[in-house]
C-alpha cells in the first residue's frame, strides 16, 4: 500500500509517523511532501546567540496526553521541562498597569471568593455578577453559539471584556464574539449542560478529583530543553530510520485520479501514485489541490477562514530592566488600544532561554480583526512593541536582539458553526483522501498529533476493508 503525507508540519510528520509505527503488519510505503526546505511548519526554533527563540508555539498542553505520549515515545522524556513554579502566574492589563489574573480560576470560571473580592481586575458589580453564576438558568438549546455570547450571559460583560476576551480570544487570536464555543472550549459547554452552573460543575469536579487522586501540582504546560524544533528532529530522524521517503522542498500542484489510484503533482511535474492521500495542508490550499477531483470538497474547504499575528522576539540585559513581579507573562483586552496583544517573559517561564545575565521574551500582535498590525514592517513593528513596553513595564534599554516572525493567514479561526463545516468536509472526502490539522479538530499542538494520529489509522483501516472507487 503506498500513501502520500501532503505537508510537513507537526500534523504531517505526526500521520508519517503513526502509518509506519501503527501499522499491524506490513506497514505502508509512506511519501512525506513538503514545499518548504525544512520541517516543521509553525514550530521553528532558532538558537543564537545562547537564546533559544521560538518563532511558533513555545510549549503544549499537558491535559491534552498526545504530545507528552509522543515525547515519551520518541525518547524525549529525559528532555522535558515544565513551566517554573515561581513564575507560573500571569497578569491582564488593566488601564496601563498589570493586574494578576485571581487564583483559583478555571480557565473563566471563578471558585475562591476572597482573590476576586480583592482583585482590582473587576469591579464591585462586575464581581458580583460573576458570583451570581450560579443562579443563572442553564441555556436549554444544545447548538453552538459564540463564547463572546456564553461568557456574557452567564458572567457579565466584566469578564467578557476583562478576562476571556483576551484569554479565551486570544488562545486563537479571535473574536470572541464569533469563536465557537462547542468547537473552542467544549467543557465550559459541558459543565452548564451538566451542572446548571459553571461554578457549581467546577466545585463539584475538583471534589471529585480530589477525593479520589489528590490535588496535581505539575506545570500544566511541557517543553523540551532546546525547544520544540527537538521533536521535529526526533520525528524526522524515526521517519528516516523507517524508510520513509522524505521530499522538502517540494510543493504539491494537484492531486487527482489515474488508473484507480491518487496521482499526486508535483510542481515539476512528477507523479507520486498512492492508493490513499492525507492532506495537512491549510483548508484553501487543500482546496486548490483538490478543485479537480473533488470540486464540493473545495468549495466546503474555501469557507474556512485564517487570521494573520507576529512574533517578537526580544533579548535584553537583565541589569537594564526595571525589577519585574514574578511570573510567565500578560495579555492585553483590546480595549486596552494597544498593538500588543500579549507577552510572554519565556526565561522567566523556563529554563535555558537565555544566557546569563540576559532575558528573552516574545511579544504578540496581530489575530482577527487586527491583521495590519501583523504586516507592519519590522523596524515599525519592534519599535511599536518597545514603546508600549516601556509605558506598560518602564523597559527604556535598547533590546540587544529582535526577531520578528509572521505567520500570515496561518492561525485558523474556529468560528461558530466549525464543528458542522468540520463534518460537511469530511463527508466530502473522495474514499482514501483524507484531511488533517490545525484547521479542523484542534489548533494545539497536541490537537495536531491527535489529527495525525488519526488520519493515519483511517489511511491504515483501507488495507483491512479498501473503499471503493472515486467515481
Amino acid at each position: 500500500m503506498d500513501i502520500v503525507v501532503i505537508g510537513g508540519g507537526i500534523t504531517g510528520l505526526a500521520a508519517a509517523y503513526a502509518l509506519r509505527r501503527r501499522a499491524a503488519d506490513a506497514p505502508p510505503a509512506v511519501t512525506l511532501v513538503e514545499a518548504a526546505p525544512r520541517w516543521g511548519g509553525k514550530i521553528h526554533t532558532l538558537h543564537t546567540e545562547g537564546f533559544v527563540i521560538e518563532a511558533g508555539p513555545d510549549a503544549f498542553l499537558v491535559q491534552k496526553p498526545w504530545a507528552l505520549a509522543l515525547c515519551r515515545e520518541l525518547g524525549l522524556e529525559s528532555r522535558l521541562i515544565g513551566v517554573r513554579p515561581e513564575h507560573r502566574r500571569f497578569y491582564l492589563v488593566r488601564n496601563g498597569r498589570l493586574v494578576p489574573v485571581p487564583e483559583g480560576l478555571f480557565l473563566v470560571v471563578p471558585t475562591r471568593l476572597r482573590p476576586l473580592v480583592t482583585s482590582p481586575l473587576f469591579s464591585w458589580k462586575g464581581k458580583v455578577r460573576m458570583g451570581l453564576e450560579v443562579f443563572v438558568p442553564p441555556r436549554r438549546q444544545v447548538d453552538d453559539e459564540s463564547v463572546g455570547q456564553f461568557v456574557r450571559r452567564r458572567l457579565g460583560s466584566e469578564a467578557l471584556e476583562r478576562l476571556a476576551g483576551p484569554l479565551l480570544g486570544g488562545i486563537h487570536a479571535a473574536d470572541p464574539d464569533r469563536l465557537s464555543l462547542l468547537a473552542t472550549f467544549p467543557r465550559l459547554a459541558e459543565l452548564e449542560r451538566c451542572h446548571g452552573s459553571l461554578i457549581r460543575g467546577v466545585l463539584a469536579r475538583r471534589r471529585t478529583a480530589s477525593s479520589g487522586r489528590g490535588q496535581g501540582g505539575g506545570s500544566p504546560f511541557m517543553t523540551l530543553k532546546g525547544g520544540l524544533g527537538e521533536l521535529v528532529e526526533a520525528l524526522v530522524g524515526v521517519l528516516r530510520k523507517q524508510g520513509c521517503a522524505l521530499l522538502p522542498g517540494c510543493r504539491v500542484r494537484a492531486v487527482r485520479r489515474e488508473a484507480g489510484r491518487y496521482a499526486v503533482v508535483l510542481e515539476d511535474g512528477r507523479l507520486l501514485m498512492a492508493d490513499a492521500v492525507i492532506a495537512t495542508t491549510p483548508p484553501r490550499a487543500t482546496a486548490e489541490l483538490v478543485a479537480g477531483l473533488a470540486p464540493d470538497l473545495a468549495a466546503l474547504l474555501q469557507r474556512f477562514e485564517a487570521t494573520s499575528s507576529a512574533v517578537i522576539s526580544l533579548a535584553f540585559r537583565e541589569d537594564e530592566l526595571p525589577d519585574l513581579p514574578a511570573g510567565s507573562g500578560f495579555l492585553v483586552p483590546r480595549g486596552e488600544g494597544l498593538s500588543l496583544t500579549g507577552c510572554t517573559w519565556s526565561s522567566n517561564k523556563f529554563e535555558g532561554r537565555a544566557p546569563p545575565g540576559h532575558v528573552l521574551w516574545r511579544a504578540f500582535v496581530g489575530g482577527e480583526g487586527r491583521e495590519a498590525d501583523a504586516q507592519r514592517p519590522d523596524e515599525h513593528l519592534v519599535e511599536a512593541v518597545c514603546r508600549e513596553l516601556a509605558a506598560l513595564l518602564g523597559v527604556r534599554a535598547e533590546p540587544r536582539l529582535a526577531l520578528v516572525h509572521r505567520w500570515l493567514d496561518a492561525r485558523p479561526l474556529y468560528h461558530v458553526g466549525h464543528l458542522e463545516r468540520v463534518a460537511q468536509v469530511e463527508a466530502a472526502c473522495p474514499p482514501g483522501f483524507f484531511v488533517a490539522g490545525s484547521a479542523y479538530q484542534g489548533a494545539g499542538l497536541p490537537d495536531c498529533i491527535r489529527s495525525g494520529f488519526d488520519a493515519a489509522e483511517r489511511a491504515l483501516a483501507l488495507q483491512v476493508q479498501p473503499s471503493q472507487e472515486v467515481a
